[in-house]
């Protein structure tokens, strides 16, 4: 990898308080959107300069789906407990395994791991509340559904993946970058494909000795 490319990318999660790569939108392992509504729009009038210019369109509102239920998925997630919090390496680490771990026996899509991994701890606040946001704009696709009849869970491998190009830690900011393989598992012994992403996280603490938490992340496939 490049390392001006890896800065581009360490920069886009910088700046990735913003929308849809802190939304983890277009990841298909964090953001199971397939089968979100794709419907056209109705056309709208062209102002003319004559007359009263057109309504704007009324935004179509997002779905609002149930969360999965309560409890842990097959072998658990990390606990901010046992993880050396002022590690970023291990806090990274951590914190993106729970994030890639569902379970189709408790959740009703990819995103409810989102929402384990917003409750447990290892996320600031801001982005705690995004993930918990996203539980309920994402239609499970066919892909869960199949995974779904086989009553399937995440089985996860990290490997860190780091570059020369990745920006040094401050005593407030740190970077890491992971590649994440995911193997859907189910319990009447089926595998399906497994899915490998590299994850570019953004940790930050509001202070020297203060814990890491985990504040973007930009997904790459």
């Amino acid at each position: 990898m490049k390392p001006q490319a890896s800065k581009r990318r360490l920069a886009v999660a910088v700046s990735a308080a913003t929308a849809a790569a802190v939304l983890l939108a277009g990841c298909g392992m964090f953001n199971d959107s397939s089968g979100s509504d794709s419907s056209p729009r109705k056309a709208q009038p062209t102002p003319s300069g004559t007359g009263p210019y057109p309504e704007p369109a009324e935004p179509t509102p997002a779905p609002v789906l149930p969360s999965g239920r309560a409890g842990e998925p097959h072998g658990g997630i990390p606990s901010p407990a046992d993880v050396d919090q002022a590690d970023a390496t291990a806090v990274s680490r951590a914190a993106l395994t729970a994030l890639s771990t569902y379970d189709t026996a408790l959740d009703t899509s990819l995103n409810d791991a989102g929402r384990r991994t917003a409750d447990a701890g290892w996320c600031t606040a801001g982005y705690a509340a995004q993930l918990r946001e996203a539980v309920h704009r994402a239609v499970p696709g066919a892909e869960w559904q199949t995974w779904a009849r086989h009553r399937a869970y995440a089985t996860v491998k990290l490997e860190q993946t780091e570059d020369a190009g990745r920006p040094a830690d401050s005593s407030t900011t740190a970077y890491r970058q992971w590649t994440i393989t995911v193997t859907p598992t189910g319990r009447d012994g089926w595998k399906g494909t497994p899915t490998t992403t590299v994850a570019y996280a953004e940790l930050t603490r509001t202070g020297a000795g203060q814990p890491w938490r985990l504040n973007t992340v930009t997904l790459q496939q």
